[in-house]
Order: structure tokens, then C-alpha cells, then sequence
């Protein structure tokens, strides 16, 4: 069993190591980094608009929105991670990852 989790955890360290977009073979990078975001369960937030805020709000709402935030907030680390510095400091302000 101790194999295993070693196995699994090597395997998702390497998987999340992707070759920094540099500003050739972007086709390449952003099939890379859509197949990282889907496996992490964020890609949602790319395609889809975050729930919106309006009175008399249910628990479930408020959760959904919080959801939709911190997938959000890990779908934008992960996309500025694999850009370079430069890349990095032009959109590292972007509001959401869909403006990536």
C-alpha cells in the first residue's frame, strides 16, 4: 500500500510540472494546462460565469458562489505558474482565469 501512495504521489508531481509558456507552442501548453485544470476539477470556471449576488440568497448560493471563487483562485495560480515572468507579470491583476 505504502508503494501505491508513494507511486500516486510522484505521479501528480510530475503531472503538475508543466514546461513554462514561453510564448512559442501555445496550442501545445494550453491543451497541457486545460487537461491540469480539468483533472484538478476548476476548469469549469473558464466556460462558465460566477453565480451572481443578489438579496435573499440561499446557503446553498452563498456555497456555490464561494465554490465557484476558490476554483476560480486556484484555476489563475496554476494558468500564471506555467507562463513565464513576463507572461506572469501582465496578467498576474487578471479578475478572473477567463481573462487569461
Amino acid at each position: 500500500m505504502a508503494m501505491t501512495t508513494s507511486t500516486i504521489k510522484e505521479l501528480s508531481t510530475d503531472f503538475t510540472k508543466l514546461s513554462r509558456f514561453e510564448g512559442g507552442n501555445f496550442l501545445q501548453w494550453q491543451k497541457k494546462i486545460k487537461i491540469l485544470l480539468t483533472t484538478l476539477h476548476v476548469a469549469h470556471v473558464l466556460t462558465t460565469e460566477r453565480p451572481k449576488e443578489t438579496e435573499g440568497v440561499t446557503l446553498e448560493q452563498t456555497h456555490a458562489r464561494q465554490k465557484w471563487d476558490n476554483d476560480d483562485f486556484n484555476c489563475m495560480g496554476h494558468i500564471l505558474n506555467g507562463s513565464s515572468d513576463g507572461f506572469f507579470d501582465t496578467y498576474q491583476d487578471a479578475i478572473s482565469a477567463k481573462d487569461h
